[in-house]
Formats: structure tokens, sequence, C-alpha cells
């Protein structure tokens, strides 16, 4: 699957890629029958970029890239089983976790004076709630802040040496762009966790962690999302500060 060729091959991807990519999967059906010269113009990247970036992902060039998206098509209108996309949601996200150095992250959790959280919707709120349990347990209570009008008001209180702590799905998260710039420029810390895409929460945030979350269809005139990756996440991160805290304790953390 596509999601597989981004993983292995991620450290060799730029910028332009993920963006080509999170243009892709967001329109498989619609790009599996692309031109290259239509993809180019949908994107706005060059012809030679997106032959690069086929031939990244190991195909031979466009054409063979395009018919690996409808044989996924296909792939996934014949997968009905719900359980297998839950742990493929699981596996993929445990990858993403792998790949990165969570040290600075679990370091800026550690250092923090005061820990502040938000969240765009009820699924990402539930994994604040709950990493707000975790955290509080380990001596380091956050304060999750409710709506958007809050964030605005506190944020004059928000120090250097504090870190917020954002969850999203999409990461597109244009009515708190502005309070993103604000906390860039004071040289706040903030940790983004969002679903694994380019997004503009991940470009603005100091730190940020990718989950997995696939599209489960639509019932009942409502788009299924599943937060199980998002969950794994959540669970990821504490245990993982966890092993950093004991790791300083035991000296194995120090230089």
């Amino acid at each position: 699957m596509l999601k597989d060729l981004i993983n292995t091959h991620y450290d060799q991807l730029s910028d332009n890629d993920f963006y080509v990519l999170d243009f892709v999967q967001s329109h498989l059906a619609q790009c599996s029958s692309m031109t290259i010269n239509e993809l180019s113009n949908a994107c706005s990247i060059s012809k030679s970029s997106i032959l690069r970036l086929s031939q990244k992902l190991g195909f031979s060039g466009y054409s063979e890239f395009k018919f690996s998206l409808k044989r996924e098509i296909q792939n996934v209108d014949r997968s009905s089983d719900f359980y297998e996309l839950s742990h493929k949601d699981i596996q993929f996200t445990e990858q993403l976790y792998n790949k990165i150095d969570k040290n600075p992250i679990f370091n800026g959790i550690d250092k923090a004076d005061s820990i502040y959280g938000f969240a765009t919707g009820w699924g990402q709120r539930n994994a604040l709630e709950e990493l707000s349990r975790y955290l509080i347990s380990c001596g380091k209570p956050m304060h999750i802040i409710p709506a958007a009008t809050e964030l605005n008001i506190v944020l004059s209180k928000i120090k250097p040496t504090d870190l917020v702590i954002f969850i999203s799905l999409s990461g597109d998260v244009e009515n708190i762009i502005t309070v993103l710039k604000a906390l860039a420029i004071r040289a706040i810390p903030t940790l983004s966790i969002t679903s694994f895409k380019n997004n503009h929460l991940a470009e603005l945030s100091h730190y940020h962690l990718y989950y997995q979350s696939t599209d489960l269809g639509t019932y009942s005139g409502v788009e299924q999302k599943s937060f199980i990756g998002l969950q794994v996440m959540i669970d990821l991160l504490f245990r993982g500060f966890l092993q950093y805290r004991k790791n300083l304790k035991s000296g194995a953390g120090k230089d």
C-alpha cells in the first residue's frame, strides 16, 4: 500500500513530496486516472519532481506509480474487515513513533513549568483527557483549554518555559493559526499530535508526532473515522515518558 511505501522511504522524502502524497491519499480515485501533467497542475509541483517522487517510492516511472494507485483502490474496495484496518492503523502508528527521536519531546514535558492542552474535536478531546490523566500520575498536570476563545485569552499567560500540546486529526487549524504563529514568535515550545500528513499544525510546532487514521466509509450519512491510532500514540507517548524518567533516575539518560 502507498502508506507502507511512504514509511519505507520516509527519510528520502522532501516536504514537496509529502505535499503531493497528502493530495494523492486524499484524492486516491481521482489521482489514479490523472496524467502526470494533471497531477502537476493540481499540486502546483513540476512534472520532474513528481517523476522523482515516483522513483523514490521504488517505481520505474509515473505510469507504474499510477497503476499502483488503481490496484490500491481495488484492494480498499475488497477490504471489508474493519478489524484488519484497525490492526494496520496500530501497526503504522507504531512505525511512525519508532522513526523519530522522542527524547526532545520527553525532555520538553519533563522540564515544562506548566503544560497546556488543546484539542480540535470530540475524539481528539478524549485522547487529550487520557493524556492529562497519565501526566497527572507523573506529577505533570495539564491545563486543558476548552475552546479557541479561551486559547486566545490564556495566550498572554503562557511562558517560554511552558509547553503547549495540540491534538488534531487533519492539522489544518485555520481558526488558531494566529495563536500558533504567536507561540512560535515568542519561542514557546509546542507539540502537535496529528494524523499522518503534511499539515499547518505540524509545520508550526516545535515537536510533532503522527498517527494513522483510516477512513471507514460513510454509514447512516456519517463519515466514519477511527481514532485507535491516536489512542495508541497517546499510550506510546506515556510509556516512552515513563522510560525516559526511569533512565534519568538511573543515570542512563545523562550525557
